[in-house]
């Protein structure tokens, strides 16, 4: 849809875009959701217990995802994404697995965010995770490129950076550039009609040219004078007639069917 604003007589054309909050995965640069835990998972610490390995199946579903709740659930999904990028079993605070675990963080309130958008709390939360995670991937892609590379596809995430320099908008610096563009659509705009208008005076001069040139040369032989228009000279003019004619006509053919849809839409 296309939007015409006027503002102190300059004339602005905007389009109707619309609008992504900055947390949404494509703005953040996730290519992934979350991932799939079953609800009959054991919480992170009970799995590695050697005695759950052989307790009945009711003891295994106090212990499950499902019964302990949101708390072991989020726990298991950072470790999900931690377990791809982490160096050692205790790697807990390497600049991968610190990215790894925001992303199990975004990834988790970005799902929450699409069944409750007004939640102005985790919104500002995700968002304040997502910049603390691109400072870090900058960090990186500074310092270990080729592990920055390894880290963007084992958690599948397309960095976008912060721009490097950005202008703050306001109402004063948008009215001069809508001056400006104003004021060069009418320089742009005479500079054409001047410019049709030269192209059109271009024909009858070539023919007056020509028609001069072959009268000199015919009164310099009449009169036997040395010659100083020469046979190139007229073919040269006739050759740009030529090409001004049939520009012309294709010019005049546009006009006439652009004047026949106005006729017909009217």
């Amino acid at each position: 849809m296309l939007l015409v604003e006027s503002h102190g007589g300059v004339q602005r054309d905007c389009l109707d875009v619309e609008y992504v909050p900055s947390y949404k995965p494509e703005k953040s640069g996730d290519l992934e959701g979350l991932p799939s835990i079953p609800p009959t998972s054991l919480g992170r610490d009970y799995a590695l217990s050697e005695e759950m390995k052989d307790a009945p199946e009711e003891v295994k579903r106090l212990f499950s995802v499902a019964h302990l709740g949101k708390k072991e659930y989020n726990k298991l999904v950072e470790h999900h994404f931690i377990d791809r990028v982490k160096r050692h079993k205790y790697d807990e605070n390497t600049a991968e697995t610190r990215i790894a675990r925001l992303t199990g963080t975004i990834r988790r309130l970005q799902d929450s965010m699409e069944k409750f958008p007004k939640n102005a709390k985790s919104k500002q939360l995700v968002q304040e995770l997502i910049d603390r995670r691109k400072k870090l991937l900058k960090f990186l892609r500074q310092y270990d490129y080729k592990k920055f590379e390894w880290l963007l596809e084992k958690l599948n995430i397309e960095y976008k950076g912060h721009p490097e320099s950005y202008n703050k908008l306001s109402r004063k610096q948008s009215l001069r550039k809508l001056t400006e563009m104003h004021c060069d659509d009418i320089k742009n705009s005479k500079l054409a009609d001047y410019r049709s208008l030269l192209e059109s005076q271009q024909g009858p001069f070539l023919r007056n040219k020509l028609e001069a040139l072959n009268f000199i040369k015919k009164e310099q032989l009449e009169l036997q004078l040395p010659v100083t228009v020469t046979a190139q000279d007229i073919k040269k003019v006739e050759e740009q007639l030529k090409e001004w004619t049939i520009k012309d006509e294709i010019k005049q053919q546009a006009k006439k069917k652009k004047r026949n849809i106005l006729l017909e839409v009217e």
